[in-house]
């Protein structure tokens, strides 16, 4: 069994990522969020992202899909995360990337 310091929620929502950087604001990564908590969440892109690199994260699907998650729980429309990990996938023949994402501001 995992030690974890934060309880897991489960979630199915679209995403898009984007580098956090002056440049290549155009290069977007679109992915599911599969679980979050208040320390980060969890998700899966079809491109490996670099430890460490610095991601502007938000939901993309329409509000009523939307959860009535609060906060405290970790649910983040729009945040600022860094990659901690990312690790191949294999899912219907379909390679993704499982990534591993830091909250580092909340708004």
């Amino acid at each position: 069994m995992e030690n974890r310091k934060s309880n897991r929620h489960k979630t199915d929502q679209s995403i898009v990522g984007t580098v956090f950087t002056s440049h290549n604001l155009n290069d977007m990564f679109y992915g599911k969020m599969k679980n979050y908590c208040d320390l980060g969440l969890y998700a899966e892109f079809q491109t490996c992202l670099k430890d460490g690199t610095v991601l502007l994260v938000r939901t993309t699907s329409s509000a009523p899909e939307r959860l009535t998650a609060e906060i405290e729980e970790g649910f983040r429309s729009v945040s600022l995360v860094e990659v901690k990990w990312s690790k191949p996938l294999s899912a219907n023949g379909t390679v993704c990337y499982g990534t591993g994402l830091k909250h580092l501001a909340i708004w």
